[in-house]
């Protein structure tokens, strides 16, 4: 890679960031598709309103957003979207003579991998499992996507309810289109024994996450016979026990890596105007899985 005066420059804030792989996403599509920018990551201590300012008067034309931020950076933003403004939280800011503005693409990112699996939300049963910043994105890109009903699903039952006040509030506000959804909060327990069949599963916990791999955020088997499509937003491992439980019961089972390709792919998308091509996501893929 050279680096030119020209070269735009973008990158990602968080604490830590030292693991990200971020850069080897960003990077690999300019290089492919010849876009003179580059992509690093800056370790951030807090100060989230001299970090901001300071990345806008250097001209960083976008930025990423990690943990521990998404929620804190919204007060120092000039603008939200309004479906991030929604979920409380934003991963992709990008530069506009105002400042900068902000965006949540883990919602477009999960969005983009159920499409490029030809699954489909729409009139479906959806249970989400877990309560926090990913099970938020999840539950508000499914009802998006008008599903029949949604039950958010957590150990303690006042996060899951958060969840469902908020999804019951912004689909009585100006900035949903869609018609009214059934959403329920349970506990995760209360998911055991009989049901309907068909059911479309986000995993959203942290449970399974490596080196935790024998994990399972459920453990009844049972449970898993309903389930027609689980989506794991982990991705390391590669296959969790919650996958190999919906395999093994007949269903499709997915984890987290094109999530989190498409979530960049997004942002990469917001800042420069430009669509990826599907051969450069696919590149990239097999480079993560290879990792």
């Amino acid at each position: 890679m050279i680096i030119y005066g020209t070269t735009s420059l973008y990158g990602i804030i968080g604490k830590p960031v030292e693991h990200t792989i971020s850069p080897l996403i960003h990077n690999t599509i300019s290089e492919r598709m010849g876009i003179d920018s580059v992509y690093v990551p800056f370790r951030t201590d807090g100060n989230l309103s001299d970090t901001t300012r300071g990345l806008y008067s250097l001209g960083v034309r976008g930025i990423n957003v990690t943990v521990p931020y998404k929620t804190s950076i919204m007060e120092h933003l000039s603008a939200v979207e309004p479906l991030a403004a929604a979920i409380g939280a934003v991963n992709t800011l990008k530069y506009t003579d105002e400042g900068y503005r902000g965006y949540n693409t883990d919602i477009l990112g999960l969005g983009r991998e159920l499409d490029s699996e030809g699954i489909s939300v729409k009139d479906r049963e959806v249970i989400i499992l877990g309560a926090g910043g990913a099970a938020r994105a999840a539950a508000f890109m499914c009802l998006e996507r008008k599903p029949g009903s949604m039950v958010i699903a957590n150990r303690t039952l006042e996060k899951a309810e958060l969840i469902r006040k908020d999804l019951e509030r912004y689909a009585c506000s100006e900035g949903y289109e869609g018609e009214a959804v059934n959403i329920k909060a349970v506990t995760t327990d209360s998911l055991t024994g009989p049901g309907s069949s068909g059911l479309i599963v986000f995993q959203c916990t942290n449970v399974g996450l490596s080196p935790n791999d024998g994990d399972c955020v459920i453990n009844d088997r049972d449970f898993y016979g309903r389930v027609a499509e689980g989506i794991d937003l982990i991705y390391k491992p590669a296959q969790t026990m919650f996958m190999k439980y919906v395999e093994e019961a007949g269903g499709r089972a997915y984890n987290g890596l094109k999530m989190l390709i498409y979530q960049a792919v997004c942002s990469y998308e917001i800042w420069n105007d430009v669509r990826v091509p599907d051969d450069v996501v696919d590149e990239i893929e097999i480079k993560l899985s290879e990792r």
